[in-house]
């Protein structure tokens, strides 16, 4: 029994073994003496983790890392971002289709090194060109000024890495098996900046890991008591409808828990070497880092820095706590994979040219770096329709609300949003049309009918409210005149 889990389960605990081994190896690496030293072993470490989990299909990261680094450094900095992204995006769908091309497709180990891979090169090109944008024409303020609390702009000064830093940048192992996304900033400061040294980082990885045995217990008890192939099975069908129902919930709490220990680790290899530490008066935010006064931060002194409050809040993926509690589920869109919500944000909708097109730009992306499955379309694609009817009634009810009418509001808006995720969550799972189609049809498709009836019913309520509030405001101006 023991050698079948093992077998089962073999890729997994090779990606356990590694994440934990980069945790193992951090105090290790920051003792380096030298940046060339932690610069090159670091990518060394980096390179040999993808040769570990892809073998042969090492090829695919290593060659459109390359490529697209050169694309960089020859495109003109004006369009090497647009550039990078085509190819990048090009090349991962080629590699997810290598079969069609007489290829053997690679292990979802590999495919998950080559979405971090995508990433950076493309994260890099646009900071290259959006630094150039906002600091050579003069856009950026000034962080030195007299108000410290005003928020800084994105860029405040110009990025341009060497193409060895950019090697560095693509293959340095921090971060590159689950994540999270950090800036090339981020990268640089961890070198050329004192807070790494200073910053408390056994603490900080000791809190972080902490929680990890849990969210691994949780998840290797939840597969085996619900797992995924049973809900396409005769048996599962022959279940009464509320079983049926409720299915997926066990599904995505298995999901969650398994995301919750791979992004912790991910997030302690970053606490073990001390990159993405920052004073806390920086402000600073998940994948961008600090948000007000960098320019000042980066004036400080070794006494300073010293004495200075650290956060790991840069580099920081999930808030679990978040995840399971907020009430609606655009706000849980925000706390679930931050790092990569930053990047699409920075990289998609904020830089895409159709004001009116952005969120669907932005959702197109995002599926299509997941993966090439009906499921990834059917769960991410689907969020703002449900988004749509929440707004209506957490604008109608909920934000105005209080005491125990707001606590009960809010259960029923988390139990709803969270019906909602573990419903989309199966098509994630499931990943091909025919297995989600199996299971939707089994419980009749009764979300998406559920979703259309809480939006018709809200734009309804919500036109009544503005009627009444109209008429209101109508009696009122009334009454002034008599």
């Amino acid at each position: 029994m023991m050698w079948a889990f093992l077998e089962k389960n073999k890729n997994d605990i090779i990606y356990l073994s590694l994440l934990l081994a980069s945790v193992a190896i951090g105090p290790c690496y920051r003792s380096l003496g030298t940046v060339q030293a932690k610069k090159f072993t670091g990518t060394i470490i980096g390179l040999s983790i993808i040769g570990i989990v892809s073998g042969y299909s090492a090829i695919h990261p290593i060659l459109s890392a390359l490529i697209g680094i050169f694309i960089i450094k020859l495109a003109t900095v004006r369009y090497c971002h647009v550039a990078a992204f085509f190819f990048m995006f090009g090349y991962l769908l080629f590699f997810r289709l290598a079969d069609k091309f007489g290829l053997p497709l690679s292990s979802g180990q590999t495919n998950l090194l080559q979405m971090i891979i995508v990433l950076r090169i493309v994260g890099v090109a646009f900071e290259i060109n959006g630094s150039w944008l906002m600091v050579a024409k003069g856009k950026n303020k000034d962080s030195n000024a007299d108000t410290p609390k005003e928020k800084d702009n994105d860029f405040v000064e110009i990025i341009n890495p060497s193409l060895i830093d950019l090697f560095h940048y693509s293959f340095n192992y921090i971060g590159l098996l689950t994540g999270p996304y950090y800036r090339y900033r981020t990268f640089d400061d961890f070198f050329k900046l004192p807070f790494s040294k200073y910053v408390d980082y056994t603490s900080f990885t000791i809190n972080t890991l902490k929680a990890v045995p849990i969210y691994v217990s949780l998840y290797l008890a939840l597969s085996n008591i619900w797992p995924l192939d049973y809900i396409l099975t005769e048996e599962h069908n022959n279940r009464g409808f509320i079983y049926r129902m409720l299915y997926p919930w066990a599904l995505f709490s298995a999901f969650r828990q398994r995301i919750y220990s791979g992004m912790t680790l991910a997030e302690s290899v970053c606490t073990a070497v001390g990159l993405g530490a920052y004073p806390v008066e920086g402000q600073n935010k998940t994948g961008h880092g600090p948000t007000v006064g960098y320019l000042k931060l980066k004036q400080m002194s070794d006494e300073e820095a010293k004495n200075a409050q650290y956060d790991f809040n840069t580099v920081e993926s999930m808030d679990v706590l978040g995840c399971e509690t907020v009430v609606t589920l655009r706000e849980s869109m925000k706390v679930w994979n931050k790092a990569v919500q930053y990047w699409v944000a920075m990289v998609v909708y904020k830089r895409f040219p159709i004001k009116s097109l952005k969120i669907h730009a932005a959702l197109f992306v995002s599926v299509i770096w997941h993966g090439i499955h009906a499921g990834y379309f059917f769960c991410i694609y689907f969020c703002p329709f449900y988004v749509m009817a929440e707004d209506i009634y957490y604008k109608l009810y909920y934000r105005n609300a209080t005491g125990m009418k707001k606590k009960i509001l809010g259960f029923i808006m988390w139990f709803l949003r969270s019906h909602s995720e573990s419903y989309q969550a199966a098509a994630f799972l499931l990943l091909t049309f025919d297995r989600i189609w199996l299971y939707y049809s089994s419980v009749y498709h009764y979300w998406y009918g559920v979703w259309l009836v809480f939006l018709l019913v809200g734009i309804m309520l919500n036109q009544l409210n503005k009627d009444s509030r109209f008429k209101h405001t109508k009696g009122l101006k009334e009454g002034k005149v008599e």
